[in-house]
């Protein structure tokens, strides 16, 4: 087993910046003792992980998703974290060890590399998302075979002061097109939920301004892609 180190751990929350779930809410120190304790958390979970199961990585998106409900028939191994913006998660992902290959992996990551402040439409902004992306893609094609990348889901009207929500639609086109180069399969779970093309969510799909109102629905759209042969 490969624990975070606290030192590598307090740089990455504290490049995390003003991640949701993290440093808009909690002091910075909080922010570390989440961070920490989540990954052991995640690594005891992928240490105890059956034979055959489906691997849940991301942001809180991820993290939310309950572990009691099954997909595809297989058991979920929850290794999301609150907070993570793609490079945060890429970071993360390097301090964990997966000792049994999942039959396949869905990574949901993008709404914390939103932020107005950080100008994310920008080319150098979306760059270094592409970037951070295919580390963590990369890493998951080295222990499964099959990798399934959603879109970014839509947020409330009320996080358009703090998310530039034309970007939920540049984002999730760029991980379509990343996907379609080759690597991994882009699914979009979301897609009922949106208002329009716009990166905002319908009246009623979301619980507060981020985050979805009911998860096991997000799983279920997401099966064909994840085991297509049993698919119906």
């Amino acid at each position: 087993m490969r624990l975070p180190l606290v030192a590598a751990i307090a740089l990455t929350a504290l490049a995390a910046g003003g991640a949701i779930g993290w440093q808009s809410h909690v002091p910075k120190l909080s922010a570390l003792l989440y961070a920490t304790n989540r990954l052991i958390v995640v690594q005891v979970h992928l240490d105890e992980a059956p034979p055959d199961y489906i691997l849940v990585e991301g942001d809180s998106q991820a993290e939310l998703q309950s572990t009691g409900q099954r997909v595809c028939g297989l058991e979920l191994v929850n290794a999301g974290i609150n907070g993570a913006s793609a490079a945060i998660y890429a970071d993360l992902l390097d301090r964990v060890t997966i000792p049994t290959r999942p039959r396949a992996a869905v990574l949901t990551i993008g709404t914390n590399d939103l932020f107005t402040k950080g100008d994310p439409r920008s080319a150098g902004s979306i760059a270094r998302f592409e970037q951070s992306l295919a580390r963590i893609v990369g890493k998951l094609r080295g222990v499964t075979d099959r990798v399934v990348v959603t879109a970014v889901p839509p947020i409330g009207r009320r996080a358009g002061a703090k998310l530039d929500a034309e970007a939920v639609g540049v984002y999730s086109a760029r991980i379509r097109g990343f996907c379609e180069r080759g690597g991994c399969t882009y699914a979009d779970p979301f897609a009922d939920l949106r208002d329009g093309d716009g990166g905002y969510a319908v009246a009623g799909a979301l619980r507060d301004d981020l985050h979805i109102a009911g998860y096991r629905r997000v799983m279920r759209a997401l099966e064909p892609a994840l085991c297509p042969a049993s698919a119906p």
